[in-house]
């Protein structure tokens, strides 16, 4: 998280600045949305505690009545995608460096409306400030789930101790915005990752809308804020979960109020636990569903998942049993065109998780995970054959055959992309016979007639005359 800085001229108490006058924000019972906190944590990361017993359900159910989506009718849905178009490049470094030390909402209202002309800029300072400068309290959940101890989540405690769980990240955005004169909700409801929805009563989260120049918006500032990995907070300021589209928020949350899921066609509870579960990486890297736009995947066979994906994305795959990964070659991904073709063989019946890691190509960041599927197979399917380093090292495409174990004393039709490669051969490791494949610029392709024991794909490349293992067959 970037280093906070106090702007010049900003105290401790207050600003050297005309102050604007700002409206108070209305009493709200806090102490009623609080026990809704102890259930919603930062869903980004993953605990092994899952929660099961809401002895507050009912509190829960009649506090959500006071920003029922039948008071703000009608509810003008504003477009995203104008709001993306926008560089909030300065109000989001102004926020990130007013380091504000007091307790006070209507204080820390004024600064920051000190660096916002209009009701678009209030609402996004609020949630940059918020995001960057409130960190998760994974004590206080933890404490609250094994002890039963709910932490307070008032906007006062939370801009006094600097941490808070979901309920206080809301409640501060909702308090701040009150007092920027933005008319703003808190919606209660669902998010995947937190916790097993269990029960049509269960709620686990709470994020906010608001409402810009006459039209509403989604934004939620807990997931904004980082995520929490191994029950530890990593902070990553995550401009996506504000202002974020309708139709891909509903992919990980759902309101208890379905106005509030903004769309013209809502969701059903049991439409959104049928949904794959997406992160915001996934749209970062402009990747959509194709072919499998639900969570769970029964395998009869050989398992397809399409995404269509620029061509600058690459993906990996990994398979779980449980918390193992599976050491097998059991997952394989191949590009055809403007598309990722995730292919997955469970090595026997069982359930598993598979999720899918997305970069752009050249880039030196990390797979970031973008979709996650859980796959139910009845029967074992053939392996795909095993990859080397410089098959991702050089982007190497297999395109055919798939399958790990190959028949001896047949033909069998090799066809594969690699980019800048002077010459690729199939190798037979047991009698030491090369067979060379014939390049159409980047492709290679041809027939091998199998012989028994390990075939080895190789390949060299400019300005090295060594060869290189790309792929292995049984």
């Amino acid at each position: 998280m970037t280093t906070e800085k106090e702007l010049k001229g900003w105290g401790k108490q207050g600003s050297k600045f005309k102050s604007r006058k700002l409206k108070k924000t209305n009493s709200f019972p806090w102490l009623f949305i609080s026990l809704l906190g102890f259930s919603a944590f930062l869903t980004l990361g993953h605990f092994s505690t899952t929660i099961n017993n809401y002895s507050t359900e009912q509190s829960l159910s009649s506090q959500s009545l006071i920003f029922a989506s039948s008071q703000y009718q009608p509810i003008k849905i504003g477009s995203s995608e104008d709001i993306a178009q926008q560089d909030f490049t300065e109000i989001d470094r102004l926020a990130s460096t007013l380091n504000y030390q007091g307790e006070s909402i209507e204080e820390l209202a004024n600064l920051l409306a000190q660096n916002a002309d209009n009701e678009l800029e209030k609402a996004r300072i609020i949630y940059a400030w918020i995001t960057q400068h409130i960190s998760y309290d994974v004590p206080s959940f933890l404490e609250a789930i094994n002890n039963g101890n709910y932490p307070d989540v008032s906007p006062q405690k939370v801009l006094r101790d600097r941490t808070t769980i979901c309920s206080g990240y809301s409640n501060l955005y909702f308090a701040l915005a009150s007092a920027m004169d933005l008319e703003t909700v808190i919606i209660f409801g669902y998010a995947k990752g937190a916790t097993t929805i269990e029960t049509d009563d269960e709620i686990n989260h709470a994020w906010n809308g608001v409402k810009i120049d006459g039209n509403w918006y989604l934004l939620d500032a807990t997931w904004g804020s980082g995520s929490v990995i191994d029950e530890k907070f990593k902070p990553q300021y995550k401009p996506y979960y504000f202002a974020t589209k309708p139709s891909e928020f509903i992919y990980t949350h759902f309101p208890a109020d379905r106005g509030w899921q903004l769309l013209k066609q809502t969701y059903s509870r049991g439409k959104f636990v049928s949904l794959p579960h997406i992160s915001s990486s996934f749209y970062d890297l402009q990747l959509q569903v194709v072919s499998h736009n639900v969570n769970q995947i029964e395998a009869t066979a050989r398992i397809d998942i399409k995404l269509q994906a620029p061509n600058n994305i690459f993906a990996i795959a990994d398979l779980y049993q449980g918390q193992k990964k599976v050491t097998t070659s059991s997952t394989f991904v191949t590009r055809q065109d403007n598309y990722l073709i995730v292919s997955v063989a469970p090595p026997a019946s069982g359930n598993y998780t598979l999720k899918i890691y997305g970069k752009k190509g050249k880039e030196a960041q990390k797979y970031q995970k973008v979709i996650t599927y859980e796959i139910q197979a009845d029967k074992p399917v053939t392996e795909f054959p095993k990859t080397y380093a410089h098959y991702s090292k050089h982007e190497v495409n297999l395109i055919e055959p798939l399958e790990s174990n190959l028949p001896d004393y047949s033909s069998v039709y090799f066809s594969l992309k690699v980019p800048y490669a002077r010459d690729v051969q199939l190798v037979n490791t047991k009698t030491n016979n090369w067979t060379a494949l014939e390049g159409y610029g980047d492709y290679f392709q041809g027939y091998v007639d199998m012989e028994p024991g390990q075939n080895i794909v190789v390949a060299k490349f400019p300005d090295d005359d060594r060869y290189w293992h790309l792929l292995e067959y049984k």
